[in-house]
């Protein structure tokens, strides 16, 4: 899944990004409001832009492409008031709501997305609150709770209300990046001596029966996996996520273009990392100060799929895992991974 530049058809940055997208059957972008290398804006005006930009990226790719977006509400939301959208609370203000009004918020915010020609909305983000500092989680109000038993049910609202609206949901960020005491988005996060097992997985395990995915984040955690984060560990997807939690669901990882592994890594060991690690989707936002665009890493991708041993069957996997995620909210959506 990449990140393409540009709000309208015909913009030559927009049109480059959907050719290299196309040369390489990537049929799954992300938007954003914002473009981090020029402060500017990026993909969201309007809603009838919006939609409009939706409408071509199908028009380009194939009805079935699959277009996400991250909208938590609060801090995130790139469909947010000065747009023309509402503005919807963050997580620890929707925590304090009554049910019923958490219910009709989130019903509001799924059908906005949707009518914005939106597939798949990384929220909500299920991070217990366990350090209400921590600087990407706590400090910007990312969490619902403290208390893992309400993350889960505010969550599970969120969840719902998009289903019943036709979009896709990804819960964030596995294992666990409420007790982080960094930025994933600047530095390789260490939470090995703050993460609270039992606590911070409780969510997962509460919500594993929903139709969702999960998006796997640049986290060390080293009683898992001394030498790679969360999201290129196969000890954290395979073995943690997977077997002993019963996920059957599709994996996304964080953005690739993050210092919280191109610290470390380059863009071709962390794709070879991604795969390996067991994740179905790997998420280049191509929105970072590194000023790495599509044809980029379809460049990295081309370069590593020939060393990827047993490639085509992980693909295989891969493409019924997000499909089944998919397929309920639109026809032939299977095929939107197709080659990705």
């Amino acid at each position: 899944m990449l990140g393409i530049r540009g709000a309208a058809p015909g913009a030559p940055e927009l049109e480059e990004d959907l050719d290299a997208c196309a040369r390489a059957g990537v049929r799954m972008v992300i938007l954003f409001d914002r473009d981090v290398a020029t402060g500017g804006e990026r993909n969201v005006h309007s809603l009838a832009q919006v939609r409009a930009l939706t409408d071509h990226v199908r028009s380009r790719l194939g009805e079935d492409a699959v277009v996400a977006i991250d909208q938590e509400g609060g801090r995130v939301q790139r469909l947010s008031r000065r747009h023309g959208f509402a503005d919807w609370p963050s997580a620890r203000a929707f925590a304090s709501l009554a049910e019923a009004k958490q219910r009709g918020l989130a019903r509001e915010m799924a059908v906005a997305v949707r009518d914005a020609g939106i597939d798949l909305n990384f929220a909500p983000c299920v991070d217990v609150d366990v350090d209400p500092a921590s600087p990407v989680i706590g400090a910007l109000e990312r969490s619902y709770s403290d208390d893992p038993a309400k993350v889960a049910a505010c969550a599970g609202r969120v969840v719902r209300a998009h289903r019943e609206a036709g979009v896709a949901c990804v819960l964030k960020h596995f294992p666990g990046h409420g007790s982080a005491s960094a930025d994933s988005h600047h530095d390789l996060v260490d939470v090995s001596r703050t993460w609270e097992g039992e606590r911070e997985l409780a969510p997962y395990r509460a919500l594993a029966g929903e139709r969702v995915g999960v998006m796997t984040g640049h986290l060390m955690l080293d009683a898992f996996d001394r030498d790679r984060p969360a999201s290129l560990s196969p000890a954290v997807t395979t073995e943690l996520l997977r077997r002993e939690l019963g996920f059957a669901g599709p994996v996304f990882t964080d953005a690739l273009d993050m210092e919280g592994v191109r610290a470390r890594w380059s863009l071709e060991e962390t794709i070879r990392l991604g795969v390996e690690a067991g994740a179905d989707m790997l998420v280049h936002a191509c929105n970072s100060p590194r000023g790495e665009h599509a044809s980029d890493v379809v460049r990295a991708m081309e370069a590593v799929a020939a060393e990827i041993e047993g490639l085509a069957v992980r693909a295989a996997l891969s493409r019924e895992r997000v499909g089944g995620l998919l397929e309920p909210y639109a026809p032939s959506m299977r095929g939107a991974t197709r080659g990705a």
